[in-house]
């Protein structure tokens, strides 16, 4: 079909469909990220698809260029883009749209990695009399900006397991420009073998002498999750562990009593001390990476204080001096009390 032909068919066709229906389903399309429902489908389609299929396999880590890669500590990727409803009016994605992309990426994150280990932690504590739902609750998401994205245009959304201790979990997600960061092989494709190899190694060696560009990251952040199993908390070490991610060490998982609270240059320490002992068993490669995150999630555990300052040191809750109280869209909800 030449070019001319092809406007004569789309105009053909606005004309019979009508010209207000043709835009309206223009604007439907382009906008089809942020529809009614649409948020739900992103959420539980990889929840659902995982827990049906099982489709991870039960390898802990993955060979690739001679190094064993542990599987929990890989990330993954999602594409996506910015609809016209998401821009604020400088026509960049809007700051506060970045949590519907991050429980996208997230789902697909831990249903893919723990939908065993959930299964079978929670047929256990069903044994034991535990009743309620399973759930990863999310307590505490904080976002840094760097760069703006553009209206319409796409990224990628990395999401990996950062750390986790006694209750939390610790996932930290990047907003990536599209094809800044090279893929090698995906790891769904290829957990057949236990390895991966890809086009990496082959660029690496057409273009040795050149070093790789640094990533465009747009914005990064950092989620923790809590496991519950109706008022319990379920360490997140068990349920890791119960899918397969963690290998058969048993000295792994949370810090001992007389590490918990480490600062960063102990945790450094304590790292320093699993490489002198020669450790090379993946269970000590994974605490190694672990103990590295928990830099970070100590760094921000700092923060939890927070909370609690509301008020200021001479107020209270029953006579508080305020600038205003302004109107917004108060709609007509509820106001629980």
């Amino acid at each position: 079909m030449t070019f001319a032909k092809m406007i004569e068919w789309l105009w053909s066709s606005i004309q019979s469909f009508g010209l207000w229906k043709f835009l309206l389903a223009i604007f439907l399309v382009v906008n089809l990220k942020t529809l009614p429902l649409v948020f739900h489908y992103r959420i539980f389609r990889p929840i659902i698809q995982n827990f049906l299929t099982k489709k991870r396999s039960h390898h802990v880590s993955i060979r690739c260029k001679d190094k064993n890669l542990p599987l929990v500590f890989l990330p993954c990727v999602t594409t996506t883009y910015t609809p016209l409803l998401e821009a604020d009016y400088n026509l960049h994605k809007s700051n506060s749209t970045y949590f519907t992309d991050l429980d996208a990426s997230r789902s697909h994150l831990l249903s893919y990695l723990c939908c065993r280990g959930v299964s079978l932690v929670d047929q256990e504590l069903v044994a034991g009399g535990r009743r309620g739902i399973m759930a990863a609750i999310i307590g505490s998401v904080t976002t840094s900006f760097k760069m703006e994205i553009r209206i319409f245009q796409q990224y990628e959304v990395w999401s990996r397991i950062l750390t986790w201790d006694q209750k939390w979990l610790y996932i930290v997600t990047h907003f990536v420009q599209k094809g800044s960061v090279k893929q090698i092989d995906l790891v769904t494709h290829t957990l057949s073998t236990g390895s991966i190899s890809g086009g990496c190694a082959r660029a690496e060696s057409e273009n040795s002498r050149d070093k790789p560009a640094r990533p465009v990251i747009f914005a990064t952040s950092v989620s923790k999750y809590v496991f519950k199993k109706g008022r319990l908390t379920v360490a997140p070490e068990r349920l890791l562990r119960a899918s397969g991610l963690l290998g058969e060490s048993r000295k792994m998982g949370y810090l001992p009593a007389q590490h918990q609270g480490l600062r960063p240059r102990s945790v450094e320490a304590t790292m320093n001390n699993i490489n002198e002992n020669g450790a090379i068993e993946i269970g000590q490669v994974i605490e190694k990476e672990r103990l590295k995150g928990m830099k970070y999630a100590n760094a921000w555990a700092e923060l939890d204080p927070l909370h609690e300052e509301l008020l200021g040191e001479s107020e209270t809750s029953d006579c508080v001096p305020t600038i205003g109280h302004f109107g917004d869209i108060a709609g007509y909800g509820i106001s629980y009390r």
